[in-house]
């Protein structure tokens, strides 16, 4: 009784659970048939697009072969011509000008008379020192004879000795006075401007004439403070000419500040460039190219090749007819150009014109290959 009573239990259980075990069945069965029928829809649009590529006609593209060159990550700034050398002439001593003996636009050679002044008072005051002079060291000379003799005292000599050197001092004083009269330039170059005229009263301090030196030139290019380190080392760089047909002439370095001379946190760097026929004026403006970095055998494409999808960029490679999707990373832009890191190979052949109509995988005709991507912009 007591088996037959377990066994009578048991049945119960089953057929209690039965219903239980038949939904578990069923969504066993439908997720496996789901699993089925997703795998075949996957296979099966794989194969219509396999399908469609193949009886899809060929994409007509244009490619470039990867050659590895040198590339320079350049950074441009406009800056301004200055002279090396900007000095105005002043008048040392007051006096009315009565003689001008340069024009403007003349060369200047250093200590060249440039102005004379009215010297008569200085003359006049000159003889009266010098006279005076006279007497004192005849005087002075007399006491030292009679020191020697004991017959006057040291006091007296010394007195005349004073007085000497008092008018000698004076002597020397009015001498260069004089010769002030005289405006001399203290640097040879360019006179680019002359303010004083006959007849002028000049006062000391006064601009007479302006005097630049330009047979080397300069400019000064402010650095922003993110590429300063990039250009610390630098030595030369190249400055564009705008108003003389973008003439390129080298620059060498002369200076780098240590510290930003504006709010815009620039700090100024000064090369030096040389004018020797002197068509390089100061004010023109210049662009200057700083190279902050150079990649050796660095390859670039064109900005435009490049598709971008989110966060992914790739191109499209060809090969015997069908092209491959390949991840690339990118680096710096050279121009239009852009360096590209890792991703491509030389000699690989990029799609730069008709990618955009491409999948990976689809058959191509290459209508025209370049080495060159600037070939594709003149053709």
């Amino acid at each position: 009784m007591s088996a037959s009573k377990k066994e009578h239990r048991f049945l119960r259980l089953v057929w209690g659970a039965l219903p239980w075990i038949m939904v578990v069945a069923i969504v066993v069965v439908i997720v496996v048939l789901g699993g089925r029928i997703k795998e075949e829809k996957t296979r099966l649009e794989l194969t219509k697009k396999a399908a469609i590529k193949e009886a899809a006609p060929a994409v007509r593209v244009i490619t470039l072969t990867l050659e590895p060159r040198r590339l320079e990550d350049k950074l441009t700034l406009p800056a301004e011509v200055e002279s090396r050398e900007n000095l105005w002439v002043k008048a040392e001593v007051s006096g009315q000008v009565i003689e001008i003996l340069v024009e403007e636009g003349q060369l200047i050679k250093k200590g060249q008379v440039l102005a004379k002044l009215d010297d008569r008072d200085y003359r006049s005051r000159l003889a009266r020192i010098e006279a005076n002079y006279k007497h004192a060291k005849l005087n002075y000379e007399r006491y030292v004879e009679l020191s020697k003799q004991k017959i006057t005292s040291e006091s007296e000599k010394d007195r005349t000795e004073a007085r000497l050197k008092d008018l000698t001092a004076q002597r020397n004083e009015a001498r260069l006075a004089l010769s002030r009269t005289r405006i001399t330039s203290p640097i040879g170059g360019r006179l680019n401007e002359l303010k004083a005229e006959v007849g002028d009263l000049l006062m000391p301090s006064q601009d007479v004439a302006q005097i630049l030196q330009f047979d080397e030139v300069k400019v000064t290019v402010g650095v922003p403070e993110s590429d300063v380190d990039a250009i610390f080392d630098l030595d030369e760089a190249d400055v564009i000419i705008e108003a003389l047909g973008n003439r390129r002439v080298k620059g060498k370095k002369i200076f780098l500040s240590r510290q930003p001379r504006t709010l815009a946190r620039l700090y100024n760097l000064e090369l030096g460039i040389p004018n020797e026929d002197g068509r390089i004026l100061p004010g023109m403006f210049a662009k200057v190219e700083l190279v902050k970095e150079v990649f050796p055998s660095g390859l670039a494409i064109p900005l435009y090749a490049v598709i971008s999808r989110g966060n992914d960029r790739f191109v499209y490679v060809e090969k015997d007819g069908r092209v491959e999707k390949r991840p690339i990373e990118l680096g710096v832009l050279i121009g239009w150009e852009v360096h590209v890191k890792s991703g491509l190979m030389p000699g690989e052949r990029v799609v730069v014109v008709g990618h955009r109509f491409l999948d990976d995988g689809q058959a191509v005709s290459v209508i025209k290959n370049v080495n060159d991507a600037a070939e594709i912009l003149e053709s």
